[in-house]
């Protein structure tokens, strides 16, 4: 069977099993599930920055609060249903990435990482002193969830997954289709050498506002479903951690890679609930697994799997080139390598 049939089949069977999953799982299992499609859909917003234009952000958590603030707000005071809320909290956010991004992209290295930190903490503390309007430290309370749509009542954990998963699906989608664009390769060529793109004829900073205002909207859709789906959010659940955390799963799952981020997110949101049966040294030895990954696993968990792979590819190919070595089939081989 060809390698192209057996990818067809494996996203085929993945499609099945994630469509059938909450039927057979508890809703604490459900749960856990949104909140990795949510996570999933941040994750491949920052990635467009980090891993295809090389540009590392920390801003993204704030643009993030923006989506789930502007959704909220127009939901529970401006009389908005979620259906028109969720676009506008992209656009809004979108336009927030916009606006940051102009000043925040004359800066380069680890400059650019700490002036995004600080318009990523700029925001959350506007939303906390804004009290009128976010709530301030007590939130926003009673955010109202989608209404009925198919049939299908987003006030269950179990519906409100088909809504996360069409979102993630779509998000991954569209990165997929960016990438394989004139400007996805070169925000690709950016992130290898930014100087020999700008000797190239790319015009850089435009390519770089354009991925950070898109990047900047995704994470706002992710902000809105993230607030009508906890029903409840606060600036609390915004702050410079948060943001580090969504950054490592970018990192641990594999810069750069669709797949990557998902696996990372995946990855970083099991680990806490694996080790509650050691609830006193959970943190302990979540910090430690954290180290370890990182320290020996640079190009992330994708990065070992395909090593694996590519190991087991190799052996393959020794144990079928070993009956060749005699006479004409091995002077075959060697001059088909010289052609």
């Amino acid at each position: 069977m060809s390698n192209k049939r057996i990818k067809i089949g494996a996203i085929f069977l993945t499609l099945v099993i994630l469509l059938v999953m909450p039927l057979f799982l508890d809703l604490y299992l459900v749960h856990i599930l949104n909140q990795i499609g949510i996570m999933v859909i941040l994750t491949a917003s920052l990635n467009l920055m980090v891993g295809y234009t090389g540009q590392l952000s920390f801003a993204h958590i704030g643009l993030f609060a923006v989506g789930a603030y502007t959704s909220a707000i127009l939901t529970t005071t401006a009389g908005f249903s979620f259906w028109t809320a969720f676009p506008i909290a992209a656009i809004i956010a979108g336009i927030f990435g916009f606006i940051i991004g102009l000043p925040v992209l004359r800066f380069k290295t680890h400059f650019f990482a700490i002036v995004t930190m600080a318009f990523g903490e700029i925001i959350r503390l506007t939303i906390y002193n804004l009290r009128d309007l976010t709530g301030g430290p007590n939130g926003i309370y009673n955010i109202p969830f989608p209404t009925n749509f198919f049939g299908l009542d987003f006030a269950l954990r179990e519906h409100f997954y088909y809504l996360i998963l069409v979102s993630a699906i779509i998000v991954i989608l569209l990165v997929k289709f960016l990438i394989n664009t004139r400007t996805g390769r070169a925000m690709i060529a950016i992130r290898e050498n930014e100087n020999f793109a700008l000797f190239v004829g790319i015009n850089t900073w435009r390519v770089k506002i354009f991925a950070f205002t898109i990047s900047a909207a995704i994470a706002g859709f992710a902000g809105s479903l993230y607030a009508h789906y906890n029903s409840y959010i606060s600036p609390y659940s915004f702050t410079i951690s948060e943001s580090v955390s969504v950054l490592l799963m970018v990192i641990i799952g594999g810069m750069g890679t669709i797949i990557g981020p998902i696996l990372g997110t995946t990855f970083l949101t099991f680990l806490p609930e694996l080790l509650r049966s050691v609830s006193e040294y959970r943190m302990v030895i979540y910090g430690g697994l954290l180290v370890l990954t990182i320290m020996f696993m640079r190009d992330g968990i994708l990065g070992v799997i395909k090593s694996i792979k590519f190991k087991k590819d190799g052996d393959k190919r020794v144990k079928i080139e070993k009956p060749l070595p005699s006479g004409r089939e091995e002077t075959t081989i060697a001059g088909s390598e010289r052609n």
